[in-house]
């Protein structure tokens, strides 16, 4: 089972509620939540991305990423933890700010999808625009939200809220002094796979990154993203059309030299 955000341009001139309503009526066989910024689907995983794909031909202002915890699952609920913003919307509530521009970009721009797609990760590791843009491109991001979807899905695994283990903490000391707190070093460990997978790596300079993107040591990212001697591009995000045009173009052409 796979869940996904989708998220609307702030300009799309389209609501949540026509949004759900759309996938409802694309046949789609899962659960359906409207949200503040779009709606949250959970599925058969085939069926999510195809969703997602169908979405982003008919909308050019809808952005999608895969988010790891279920919905409804009690661990992340407001409700049980007493309020307070569901988890990773700060990040989607900072990258709104950018989808009018990049959907204006997006929307008569032809990609052209990977024969031979390659895993890419992303920095940050969270973000909302680089997962979509790598699969609009045929392309896998390697993002956190997938990473901690394999953790709470585990059954063998029970420890609430995040799920990470003793054996995530030893894989951090290959990242981190064992004086660092356990913490960081979980959070590196949960992404030495993502790390030891990556085929190529796609960079963005966030003035602001929330959730396991917001610590400082994330810098250590960028550093074992260059240093692992795979292909990797850093952009700057967009400020004007311009940009954002420039942005995509860049993007896609990195993305096209993969395979």
């Amino acid at each position: 089972m796979k869940v996904r955000y989708f998220v609307l341009s702030p300009d799309a001139g389209t609501t949540p509620e026509e949004l759900v309503f759309r996938i409802i009526e694309s046949g789609f066989n899962g659960i359906v939540k409207e949200t503040c910024f779009g709606a949250i689907v959970e599925g058969e995983d085939l069926e999510v991305d195809k969703l997602a794909e169908r979405l982003r031909k008919e909308y050019y202002y809808v952005f999608s990423k895969e988010r790891g915890y279920p919905i409804g699952d009690k661990r992340i609920c407001r409700a049980e933890r007493g309020g307070g913003a569901r988890t990773g919307f700060y990040q989607i509530e900072y990258e709104s700010e950018f989808l009018p521009l990049l959907s204006e970009a997006l929307k008569d721009f032809k990609i052209e999808r990977a024969k031979n797609p390659k895993k890419v990760i992303v920095h940050p590791i969270n973000s909302l625009i680089l997962a979509d843009l790598i699969e609009r491109s045929g392309h896998q991001p390697l993002t956190m939200m997938a990473e901690i979807r394999k953790l709470v899905r585990n059954p063998e695994i029970d420890a609430p809220p995040r799920n990470i283990t003793t054996e995530d903490v030893i894989r951090g000391l290959k990242y981190a002094s064992i004086e660092m707190p356990s913490g960081i070093r979980g959070r590196l460990g949960v992404w030495d796979e993502l790390i030891q997978s990556a085929e190529a790596g796609l960079i963005a300079n966030y003035e602001y990154a929330f959730g396991c993107a917001g610590c400082t040591h994330n810098d250590v990212l960028i550093y074992l993203i260059k240093s692992k001697g795979i292909p990797f591009v850093k952009l700057n995000l967009p400020k004007t059309y311009e940009e954002a045009r420039k942005f995509v173009e860049e993007i896609f052409s990195f993305l096209k030299t993969l395979g």
